[in-house]
């Protein structure tokens, strides 16, 4: 009978135990899915509870097919608009969503002007910004090749491509990271395709799922390729930084959508249903558990009396294996804590459990800390797609392949670690034992003689070796697409007497700081080294034609005339070059390099700053030059030069306020030459004054008549240059045009640069004050590309500036350019001055500068450069005349 009751009471015991189990069981999966149903974040108090908004305002990507697009009619669809529509329904918040130009967005979002920005990437940029949500949709970059072409497998056969990119995404700033700089930039994912549509590129590199859907749009699907995989992004949206109240409420909306409800919306645009959501795993786990532990109530009953019977007979044989086990764990922990190398143990869920003294000094944390540490919290993060195939491959084999992380140590330094994992079992669990070697001197060592191999130590330029392999690259695509390649050679005009005159450190200064301005003149494609000495090389691939180079070398030699301040110095040099072209000129590097050599040391004869191409008749080319010299002299007198004229307009009324004179010369032989061609050769012979007083006339001859025909308020604009300002006739030559003409000299404006201004500034400053004298109006041209002064503007009391086309042009898609024309504007307005945007192009930026309250434009929108006559008719038809009067 007592035998009976003990077996009854333990079975009662058991039966009560294995019951509060599965409540305990139970009770932890409901809580946890009831925390998960709150959205409660770890990482907030108790305490804090987040607000409900009035209103989201959410910007984002208009071109990032299937998750946000527009359709044909430019309505707005895609996963994200019905997802955030759904989480309105979901929240009762109105959210306005707001797709636009990616820069835009950006900028809107960081500007406080929006609640949450979505399609973004993590970046450590964007992190000091924004607060992240977890991502949501991973997306793999890859690059895209014409079928054409071979050979391009990864990053390493890029080079000699011009690759298209989107302007301000995350594959640029990649792309760079990893030293490719060729790239072309586009507004859009669109546009990136439009541009290989036209065949102005043949590769490009961005994610694939706005890739396939545009080449399938345009037709294109079946004309390209793609890599493997280069990395994996993924999409997240984020709140402004620190505002987590807001991201918290967010992400309780995203919790309240159902997995029915998400897969629908991802099927209707993928056609694929997402995973099954966690809760829903943890439910089934939940129900065969229960019916396991019942099945083991059931049974416990039948073999509990054979237990008993085992417990003695085994106890013994348990003490001596525990006591084995407890020397093998002390024989294994001295051998963990004595190695040099940096051992932890992770949980499969990548919490650090135990941590040698060799990786928390890696670290800088101490061992403790470390074990309060997950793998997460110390590794930067990585392409989810290759973390995912190096765990598959752990849990598989039982071995993970050695790999190269970044770790974050405790002081935020980042380190580089070599890791080897293994899966290991302790206790029943499964384990991930690492071992970490720090190797960020290593591979910082690695980098540098990389670098010193293919690069010039003084100024940072490739050297001749690299110059070698970007030629031949180039000479490959040149093959293929039936173009040409110029070889530059560049030598500093009297380098020795500098050298020799303020010693080596100025001459080091000066060769550095040339460097510096070169990249600054020439395009991302080209390659400029340095050779030696004061010898600089460039390399320009994809060429069609000579005429290219000749605008190339315009810009260098232009770049290469402005002051350098070395050491408290302002030194000013010049250069000559010489120019070989592939193939017609050599084939080989070295007889080209050999050609490009003689034609730059002919440039020097011929008085250098200047250029050459090298020929075999070098004195043709001398020729040539000047032959065009003397026939610029006779231009005058045959009627040859012209004047075209571009509108300056009101961006506010949108009413012609004047006109641009601008000179052309109508050769007999080569057309109509651009001023690009001729004014340096005409600074250079003193023609620009004769040239500059019949300009003057000219451009006063024809205000005055526009005048007299209606438009008693018209603005003649004016160029003057250096050459001319510094004669001491200049204020009679405009008062001469102004009395013979009869104008009103207040709608006379001549055009200054930065450089006049600046050059022998008590003698400019007395002929400003004549000019003012005359009752003309003072404007800088091409504002803020030069020595733009507060001071200057003030003490030569100018009237207006003319912002530079260079940063109007990317007004609404740089934001860097945007802020200096806002800038330049504010400041004006300050000092009370006018101003005029050069190079508008669109009506975005008309829109744009008119709300920034910038005063007049000129550009391309409004027309281009004109006849007098065809400006005739342009004029009435955009303003009619104030009052009637015959033509003069």
């Amino acid at each position: 009978m007592a035998h009976s009751d003990s077996f009854s009471l333990s079975i009662n015991a058991i039966t009560k135990w294995c019951a509060g189990m599965v409540c305990l069981f139970m009770a932890s999966a409901l809580s946890h899915s009831a925390l998960a149903q709150t959205g409660i974040d770890p990482e907030f108090s108790s305490d804090l509870r987040p607000e409900r908004p009035a209103v989201i305002k959410v910007v984002m990507d208009d071109n990032y097919p299937p998750y946000i697009f527009r359709n044909k009619e430019g309505v707005l669809q895609g996963i994200l608009k019905d997802k955030w529509e759904l989480w309105s329904k979901k929240t009762g918040v109105p959210v306005h969503i707001h797709a636009m130009d990616w820069h835009l967005a950006q900028q809107t979002m960081y500007t406080g002007q929006a609640d949450v920005m979505d399609t973004a990437f993590k970046t450590p940029e964007r992190e000091k910004l924004l607060e992240f949500s977890k991502p949501y949709a991973p997306l793999e970059t890859v690059v895209f090749f014409h079928n054409t072409i071979s050979g391009i497998h990864g990053l390493n056969d890029l080079r000699g491509f011009a690759i298209g990119v989107k302007d301000g995404g995350a594959t640029t700033a990649w792309l760079k990271s990893q030293g490719i700089t060729n790239l072309r930039q586009y507004p859009s994912y669109e546009s990136i395709i439009d541009a290989a549509a036209r065949d102005e590129i043949r590769v490009f590199c961005m994610e694939k799922p706005p890739a396939l859907y545009f080449l399938f749009k345009k037709n294109l699907e079946g004309e390209y390729r793609h890599t493997a995989t280069l990395y994996s992004g993924q999409f997240h949206w984020g709140t402004r930084k620190g505002d987590k109240a807001l991201r918290l409420y967010i992400e309780q909306g995203f919790e309240k959508i159902s997995k029915g409800e998400q897969n629908a919306i991802d099927e209707r645009w993928k056609g694929v249903p997402l995973s099954a959501r966690p809760e829903m795993r943890y439910a089934k786990y939940m129900l065969y558990s229960l019916f396991a532990v019942l099945c083991v109530a059931g049974t416990l009953g039948l073999v509990s009396w054979t237990l008993r019977r085992k417990v003695q007979s085994k106890t013994a044989e348990l003490s001596a294996t525990l006591e084995a086990l407890r020397t093998s764990e002390r024989y294994n922990r001295m051998l963990f804590e004595s190695t040099t190398v940096g051992l932890m143990l992770c949980t499969l869920d990548d919490n650090i459990i135990d941590a040698n003294q060799a990786f928390a000094d890696i670290l800088g944390y101490t061992t403790q800390e470390v074990t309060r540490l997950s793998t997460k919290a110390i590794a930067v993060q990585e392409s989810e797609v290759q973390e995912l195939a190096q765990r598959e491959k752990l849990l598989e084999t039982g071995e993970m392949d050695p790999c190269e992380k970044e770790f974050i140590r405790k002081t935020g330094e980042r380190i580089t670690v070599r890791i080897i994992g293994s899966l290991i079992e302790r206790s029943g669990e499964r384990y991930i034992l690492s071992s970490v070697e720090d190797v960020t001197s290593r591979k910082e060592a690695e980098a540098r003689i990389q670098f010193l191999a293919y690069h010039d130590p003084l100024t940072g330029l490739p050297n001749r070796l690299y110059a070698q392999e970007r030629f031949a690259q180039a000479v490959d695509y040149s093959e293929d697409e039936a173009s040409k390649v110029a070889l530059l050679l560049l030598d500093l005009d009297n380098f020795k007497s500098i050298n020799d005159s303020l010693g080596h450190a100025a001459g080091d200064g000066l060769l550095k700081a040339t460097a510096k301005r070169l990249k600054g003149a020439l395009a991302r494609e080209v390659t400029i080294s340095r050779q030696g000495g004061d010898e600089f090389l460039i390399v320009i691939p994809g060429l069609k034609n000579a005429e290219t180079v000749d605008k190339i070398l315009s810009q260098v030699m232009l770049a290469m005339q402005e002051p350098f301040e070395i050491e408290g110095n302002e030194l000013t040099t010049s250069v000559s070059a010489g120019v070989a072209m592939y193939p017609e000129d050599g084939r080989d590097f070295d007889r080209l390099m050999r050609n490009a050599d003689i034609a730059m040391y002919q440039a020097k004869a011929m008085g250098r700053n200047g250029f050459c191409f090298f020929d075999e008749d070098m004195h043709t080319k001398a020729y040539e030059w000047l032959n065009l010299g003397s026939r610029l002299r006779r231009a005058v007198e045959r009627n040859e030069l012209v004047l075209h004229y571009q509108p300056l307009v009101d961006l506010h009324t949108g009413d012609v306020l004047g006109a641009e004179a601008l000179l052309r010369w109508n050769h007999p032989e080569l057309g109509m030459l651009d001023p690009g061609r001729f004014i340096p050769l005409a600074e250079d012979t003193g023609l620009i004054v004769p040239i500059g007083e019949w300009v003057l006339h000219e451009a006063c001859q024809q205000g005055a008549v526009w005048q007299k025909n209606g438009y008693p308020d018209f603005q003649i604009a004016v160029n003057l240059s250096a050459v001319q300002f510094r004669r001491h006739e200049l204020e009679k030559s405009v008062k001469s045009a102004i009395d013979l003409s009869g104008i009103d000299p207040a709608r006379v404006e001549l055009e200054l640069t930065e450089t006049i201004l600046l050059t022998n500034a008590e003698s400019t400053l007395e002929t400003v004050r004549r000019l003012k004298q005359l009752g003309v109006s003072l404007s800088i041209d091409d504002f803020g590309t030069g020595y733009s002064s507060l001071s200057y503007l003030k003490r030569f009391a100018v009237n207006k500036l003319k912002i530079d086309r260079s940063f109007t042009r990317n007004l609404i898609s740089n934001f860097d350019d945007a802020a200096i024309v806002r800038a330049i504007i504010q400041m004006a307005k300050s000092l009370g001055l006018k101003t005029i945007a050069e190079g508008v192009e669109n009506e975005m930026a008309v829109a744009w500068l008119r709300e920034h309250e910038c005063d007049e434009g000129q550009g391309y929108h409004f027309a281009r450069p004109m006849s007098a006559d065809n400006f005739a008719v342009y004029l009435a038809e955009k303003t009619p005349p104030k009052n009637s009067g015959s033509e003069a």
